[in-house]
């Protein structure tokens, strides 16, 4: 099936996003609250084992956005030397658990689709990372749920981990600080993540990537078959 890991991602999410209130999980009000009575007793410790949650594959899915990072700018941010320390532990933190969400796409989701003999996927994921890597990489670290998902793509498609790390490690960075300052000079409040609609919205952006992954795929195999026919025309 074309477009297997992304339909699969887009699947879980869906029925995260409808499990949510029967499983009875806080709502992002409730959760906006537990994080800053987080803070307040843990502070920096928090944020370290709040973003390894926040930026872990699946798990993450419950946090919206970057809630426990943006949060913390809001609730521990009281000048730029607090906003310095924020961006170091929360880029140290994302790199830690990117580290073994590509261990999990590299040793759980490659197996996995090995044994489902997805040959043809696995192929396309290697050669659509490898032709689109340094920009997937980079965009996708602006979230932290979107760089999970990157993470796992990168194992699943057997990049060399370390210049892997190192690329990702500057690409962290950047946007931490930048998201950092933007937060910490424009915002005084969390207003901005209580949408209960944010979980939806990335939904909608990993469906619209699956549909256009299985396009792209059944586009490049009709050019495939012509190709394939007009050199028998010519033998």
């Amino acid at each position: 099936m074309a477009a297997l890991f992304e339909y699969s991602i887009a699947g879980l999410f869906f029925v995260y996003l409808l499990s949510y209130e029967l499983i009875g999980l806080p709502s992002v009000q409730e959760l906006i609250a537990m994080i800053e009575r987080g803070f307040e007793q843990y502070g920096l410790f928090f944020l370290f084992f709040g973003v390894i949650l926040e930026g872990l594959f699946i798990v993450g899915f419950y946090f919206p956005g970057s809630i426990i990072a943006f949060s913390a700018v809001i609730f521990l941010g009281k000048n730029q030397f607090d906003i310095l320390q924020i961006i170091i532990v929360g880029s140290i933190a994302l790199v830690i658990v990117s580290s073994v969400n590509y261990w999990l796409g590299r040793y759980g989701y490659y197996r996995l689709f090995k044994k489902l003999g997805a040959e043809k996927t696995l192929q396309r994921m290697e050669h659509r990372f490898s032709s689109h890597y340094k920009k997937t990489v980079f965009i996708s670290s602006s979230s932290p749920n979107f760089l999970a998902i990157a993470s796992v793509y990168a194992g699943i498609a057997r990049v060399a981990l370390l210049p892997h790390l190192l690329y990702l490690s500057l690409c962290v960075v950047f946007w931490v600080s930048l998201m950092a300052e933007l937060v910490f000079l424009f915002a005084s409040t969390t207003e901005f993540i209580q949408s209960d609609n944010l979980g939806w919205y990335s939904f909608g952006i990993l469906l619209l990537w699956a549909l256009f992954e299985s396009i792209s795929f059944l586009r490049n195999s009709g050019k495939a078959q012509t190709i394939e026919i007009s050199r028998k025309e010519i033998v």
